[in-house]
């Protein structure tokens, strides 16, 4: 048996590299996982967890989607909110435009997330976790707009933790180093290089 044998959980994102990891990983461990992606893989369909889609860029719509597959599920005792995008740039030349996607995606769409899974998760306690970033910590060089996103992530995790402690929920944060995923792929090789000698 696996240390999470009879838990349920929710992971976001789960078609992203570190989201794709969580999932394989609780499900070895027993667990059951419920998962939302914003494209099919062929991993997924292999990966044994129930999914649904879910448009991050439907602010109306994501935290009644979330509860509403969390009902269907069943409960669930944890969530893992692992959704995030980036979009480098130097902070002189920033987009608004660009800032406003990335915050919307990385800050926002996981509020909403929480807002959808808390009310399932006060009926028997649980676990939020959301992965930021070192860059929300350190910053990093044409990072201005996900450096921010996560840094507020972190600072939204503190505060939950607190108005949910005596809920029975526990919050926290995990800020993962630089890790090869489809979303660093994309960064420009000279800053993949250079973050990668960092960071190492």
């Amino acid at each position: 048996m696996g240390i999470l044998e009879g838990k349920k959980v929710l992971v976001t994102g789960i078609s992203g590299g570190i989201g794709l990891a969580c999932g394989g990983l609780f499900i070895d461990e027993g667990a059951e996982v419920l998962g939302s992606y914003r494209t099919m893989k062929p991993e997924l369909e292999a990966l044994g967890a129930k999914l649904f889609a879910l448009d991050v860029n439907d602010r109306d719509s994501i935290a009644k989607t979330v509860k509403s597959e969390i009902r269907s599920f069943g409960g669930i005792d944890a969530l893992v909110n692992c959704i995030g995008i980036s979009a480098p740039e130097p902070l002189f030349a920033a987009d608004p435009v660009k800032w406003e996607n990335i915050i919307e995606t990385n800050l926002f769409s996981a509020m909403r997330i929480m807002q959808g899974a808390i009310v399932p998760l006060v009926k028997k306690g649980g676990a939020i976790v959301n992965i930021s970033s070192v860059f929300g910590i350190r910053g990093g060089i044409g990072q201005s707009g996900y450096s921010a996103s996560k840094g507020a992530l972190d600072a939204m995790t503190r505060a939950a933790a607190l108005e949910l402690a005596g809920k029975n929920i526990r919050v926290n944060a995990v800020a993962p180093g630089f890790i090869e995923t489809e979303m660093t792929a994309g960064l420009d090789e000279k800053f993949r290089e250079e973050a990668w000698r960092k960071y190492r």
